[in-house]
């Protein structure tokens, strides 16, 4: 097991290589780093469907993530991503009721926050602001 300060240094070697900053010079970096989110939600979800039990809370938190990735990929180019930002702040809106969801519903709603999340503020990075 790696020790913290050895995550720490993962870390910034991944900074390094710009896979957690937009890259401001590549027109298409929204649309590929949605993409590649997607296809690692499907498949996360896909892996811990097959595993059942447990896992299949979190099978529901990855799949709640294709309807936001698909959406975004539709309003990618939308000013400043108002409408992703809307969804996002639809989300928030649902969990000031968490503690009365089930499992599944906050892990459904929390997938999507992420997603949404995720989207928005990328596209943010992407266009300097």
């Amino acid at each position: 097991m790696l020790s913290f300060n050895e995550v720490l240094r993962e870390l910034n070697v991944l900074e390094e290589k710009n896979f957690f900053k937009a890259d401001k010079k590549n027109p298409d970096d929204l649309k590929e780093f949605v993409t590649k989110r997607a296809a690692g939600a499907k498949k996360i979800h896909s892996q811990a469907n097959d595993k059942g039990g447990y896992s299949l809370l979190t099978a529901a938190h990855f799949k709640a993530k294709e309807i936001p990735y698909k959406t975004a990929l539709k309003h990618i180019d939308d000013d400043n991503s108002k409408y992703i930002k809307a969804k996002a702040d639809k989300c928030f809106d649902k969990l000031k009721n968490w503690h009365e969801m089930s499992q599944k519903e906050f892990q459904i709603v929390m997938g999507e926050l992420e997603a949404y999340g995720e989207v928005y503020i990328r596209s943010k990075e992407d266009k300097g602001k």
